[in-house]
């Protein structure tokens, strides 16, 4: 039984901010923290976040010790919460391998860039530039969504995108200097077998 008064309680609640208070409605709800991004039309990083907040923030371990917290009641096993399965670590590598190429990508545009404009470029140049940006800024979008829900669809959209950039790769060969388009190349096959992997771990 939780040994603090409904005052003390009360009190630390109110130290929550709106986004943590709707956050945690739904928690005591005992809807798992997807169900709840749903609800509130936010990310599932964003409701962890929140979650991890309000854990500090009323000085209770987890969500058993949350509900057990605000009920009084003793801690128990909930379902679909407490027994989630992990994330599956072929998701996180390829969230992680989207996140480094796309460092690599606007490393390069950025520097194609600098050239470009401290001595002058062709057309082919600039095309490139903006080619590395636009991929830069999709890979990084790629790795955060499929960082907050490591989904079977989002893990196809990662395997369509290694496609893309090997193609990218092979194409750009023949323009361009070879070092950039066979890492790049080399990166895209690396990340399509994983992210092919993944989908088979992925179960929805």
């Amino acid at each position: 039984m939780s040994g603090e008064s409904p005052e003390l309680m009360l009190a630390k609640a109110s130290a929550l901010t709106p986004a943590e208070q709707s956050v945690l409605d739904q928690a005591l709800t005992g809807a798992p923290a997807r169900e709840i991004a749903d609800r509130l039309s936010v990310s599932e990083a964003t409701v962890r976040s929140h979650l991890s907040s309000i854990y500090v923030k009323l000085g209770v371990s987890g969500r058993v010790a949350l509900l057990a917290h605000f009920r009084g009641a003793e801690p128990a096993s909930l379902p679909g919460e407490t027994q989630a399965p992990p994330r599956p670590l072929g998701a996180s590598v390829t969230s992680w391998s989207w996140g480094v190429v796309a460092v690599l990508e606007g490393a390069y545009a950025v520097y194609l860039l600098s050239s470009a404009l401290a001595y002058g470029a062709s057309q082919t140049t600039w095309l490139l530039i903006i080619g590395f940006g636009l991929l830069s800024a999709f890979s990084t979008r790629l790795a955060f969504a499929i960082r907050e829900r490591p989904s079977r669809k989002r893990l196809a959209v990662s395997l369509g995108a290694a496609v893309g950039h090997l193609a990218f790769a092979i194409r750009g060969i023949f323009i361009g200097p070879e070092q950039p388009f066979l890492i790049l190349g080399a990166l895209a096959i690396g990340i399509g077998w994983v992210s092919f992997r993944a989908m088979r771990e992925s179960r929805d």
